[in-house]
């Protein structure tokens, strides 16, 4: 058994990394979620559920940033930014390659998960109706940022 693995939920909770984008102008990749569950039409931030396959929960973070977004980073650029919940692990990228699309089909189930993105402001984000996004995560993702300057 690899040793991160025993981070991994075995209760019914499974462990998700979730991955904060955060450009040069302070907004924040979020994609809205399709018809495929009871969550439609929820704003979320990449990311998902971490499998037995993945060489750590950063890993399997930077995976699902990619089947999500379309986006690829390095584990070496992320940097933890809390565990809102039991299981969730939440990651800061500011480093990433490609262009964001949120067409591509899930890999394993074939469904398109998301049918939107946009960059948006912390205020942004604040306003929006349909979201659980942890604001108080993304105000020291916006901290960290200015202190890396």
């Amino acid at each position: 058994m690899k040793m991160w693995s025993r981070y991994l939920a075995e209760n019914d909770t499974k462990t998700s990394g979730i991955v904060v984008c955060l450009n040069d102008k302070e907004q924040f990749l979020v994609i809205r979620r399709s018809n495929i569950d009871d969550r439609e039409g929820q704003w979320t931030m990449p990311g998902g559920h971490i499998d037995d396959e993945d060489r750590s929960i950063e890993a399997g973070s930077v995976r699902e940033l990619e089947e999500e977004a379309n986006l690829v980073c390095k584990v070496s650029d992320l940097t933890y930014l809390g565990e809102p919940k039991p299981q969730k692990y939440v990651f800061l990228t500011q480093k990433w390659s490609g262009e964001v699309n949120v067409d591509k089909p899930n890999p394993e189930s074939g469904k398109i998960e998301h049918d939107d993105w946009k960059w948006a402001t912390i205020e942004d984000i604040k306003e929006m109706d349909n979201t659980e996004i942890p604001i108080y995560l993304l105000e020291k993702a916006l901290e960290i940022s200015k202190n890396d300057d």
